[in-house]
C-alpha cells in the first residue's frame, strides 16, 4: 500500500493495525508525509463543520460544473489530488446520511451483541448436574435462558456469586430485557467485579439497544479507556455513533 493509500485508507477507517503503526511512524520520519497527513485532517475537520444544507448544495453545485466544463488535464501535487478524492468521498458520505435515515442502532446491536462464553463455571459433560449453579450455567450454555431465570430465584443469598448478576444481565439482553439487564450490569461494575470490563461492553450495548445513545458512548469510551477488552470494537462504535 503506498503512502496515498495509506493517507485515504486512515480516513476511511479501513487500515489494520500494522497499517495504522505504519501512518503513525511515516508522520513522525516524513516530513512531506506528515504535511500531507495534516492537510487531509484538517480538510476532515472542516467537513464536520460544515452545514449539512450547504454541504448538499455545494455537492450539486460541484456535479453541475462537472457536466459542463471542458476537459482539461491539470498537474497537482500528489497530496492535493488525494485530498479532491477525500472531498468528494466525504460529500458522499454527508448526502447518504442526508437522504438517509439515523444511526441504526438495532443494527449495531445486532451486530456486535454475542452472550458471553461461560468462563466462571466449566460444566464437564457426562457428570450429574447435583448443584444449582452447575444446573444454571448447564442451562446457560444451552441457551435455556427461561430456566436459567427460574433456577436463579433457586438461589440464597449466600449461594448468589457476584458474577451471577453479569451472566443474569446477558441472559435479560438475550429475552429482548435491556432495561432489567442494565441494573445488574451496573450493579455487578460498581460492585468491581473481576469480569468488570466484559460487563461494560454489555453495559454499553444494552443503552445502545434501548437508543440511549449517550449513555452508550459514555460506557464504549471507559472500555476503550480500559485498554483491556473489545478496545477496538468500542471505538468502531464510537465512530459509528458520531
Amino acid at each position: 500500500m503506498n503512502k496515498e493509500e495509506l493517507i485515504n485508507g486512515y480516513f476511511e477507517g479501513s487500515l489494520s493495525e500494522s497499517q495504522l503503526a505504519e501512518v503513525e511512524n511515516l508522520c513522525e520520519t516524513d516530513t512531506d508525509f506528515a504535511t500531507d497527513f495534516e492537510f487531509q485532517k484538517e480538510l476532515q475537520q472542516s467537513l464536520k463543520k460544515d452545514d449539512r444544507l450547504e454541504i448538499k448544495q455545494l455537492f450539486s453545485g460541484l456535479n453541475n460544473q462537472a457536466a459542463q466544463a471542458e476537459p482539461k488535464v491539470i498537474r497537482m501535487r500528489t497530496w492535493l489530488a488525494a485530498a479532491a478524492i477525500a472531498l468528494l468521498v466525504g460529500l458522499g458520505s454527508w448526502l447518504f446520511l442526508l437522504n438517509g435515515s439515523d444511526v441504526n442502532t438495532d443494527d449495531l446491536y445486532a451486530a456486535n451483541f454475542t452472550p458471553y462464553d461461560n468462563v466462571v463455571h466449566p460444566i464437564e459433560r457426562g457428570n450429574e448436574l447435583e448443584d444449582l449453579q452447575t444446573q444454571m450455567f448447564a442451562a446457560y450454555e444451552a441457551k435455556d435462558y427461561e430456566l436459567w431465570l427460574q433456577l436463579t430465584e433457586q438461589l440464597t443469598t449466600k449461594q448468589k456469586d457476584g458474577y451471577i448478576d453479569f451472566y443474569g444481565g446477558i441472559v435479560q439482553m438475550a429475552l429482548g430485557n435491556h432495561e432489567k439487564a442494565i441494573p445488574l450490569l451496573q450493579g455487578y461494575i460498581d460492585a468491581d467485579g473481576e469480569l468488570k470490563d466484559r460487563a461494560t461492553w454489555y453495559l454499553a450495548l444494552a443503552h445502545l439497544k434501548l437508543g440511549a445513545i449517550k449513555s452508550a458512548e459514555i460506557e464504549l469510551a471507559k472500555l476503550v479507556q480500559m485498554g483491556s477488552f473489545k478496545t477496538k470494537a468500542a471505538e468502531d462504535l464510537l465512530k459509528a455513533l458520531d
